[in-house]
């Protein structure tokens, strides 16, 4: 059931995604990825339906650090944060006190952490790439995924600004990214304890 709930974090974009390696296109987001070691940026999420009607809102914040670090921190409409210190997932929701933690390999080949985190290139194997100026077109070979596209828009300064999902029945998630700043971050930002008054559901066993 909280597995399902992170899925919810996401809205979907926690999706199994490989691109074609020797897509000229994939190089070239490869590298303007690359030059972001440290990424912090407000967020605006939101879901649209097939009718184009925004359907659901959230703002929140988001830290990177590669590889593999990084603390998701959803504000409204419910606090939540999803964090990573390399090894495992954190999904904490303070309003109930609860925790799970999950070991983070069980998600490492999904479009999150692909695109914003993993320098593990060689995981992108199963869709193409075509780029139109900034924007980046990720489209699966198969048709065994609920995602239709994924779209990010980045410069070549590595600066990303917006990033989409596309789904098969008409719906898609947008993020508007912010105030991108690149500078470094502390490691105890992607760190997290619980205290003896927070329930712990461990699912790393």
């Amino acid at each position: 059931m909280m597995k399902q709930t992170i899925y919810a974090v996401f809205l979907n974009v926690i999706i199994a995604i490989t691109v074609v390696a020797d897509d000229k296109s994939f190089f070239v987001l490869q590298n303007r990825l690359k030059k972001i070691n440290n990424f912090y940026v407000h967020f605006i999420q939101k879901v649209v339906n097939s009718d184009n009607n925004v359907v659901l809102e959230y703002h929140g914040e988001l830290w990177i650090k590669r590889p593999n670090l990084f603390n998701w921190h959803m504000i409204s409409p419910e606090e939540n944060f999803l964090i990573s210190d390399g090894k495992t997932l954190w999904f904490y929701i303070p309003s109930i006190k609860q925790v799970t933690a999950y070991r983070l390999q069980n998600f490492s080949d999904n479009i999150f952490f692909m695109l914003f985190s993993s320098n593990n290139i060689y995981e992108w194997n199963e869709y193409t790439v075509s780029q139109k100026g900034d924007f980046f077109h990720l489209i699966p070979i198969s048709n065994n995924f609920t995602l239709k596209e994924c779209r990010i828009k980045i410069t070549d300064q590595g600066t990303i600004e917006k990033f989409s999902i596309f789904e098969e029945k008409g719906q898609r998630v947008d993020y508007c990214l912010l105030d991108q700043n690149n500078n470094d971050i502390d490691i105890s930002k992607f760190y997290f304890a619980p205290s003896k008054d927070i329930e712990l559901d461990d699912q790393r066993k």
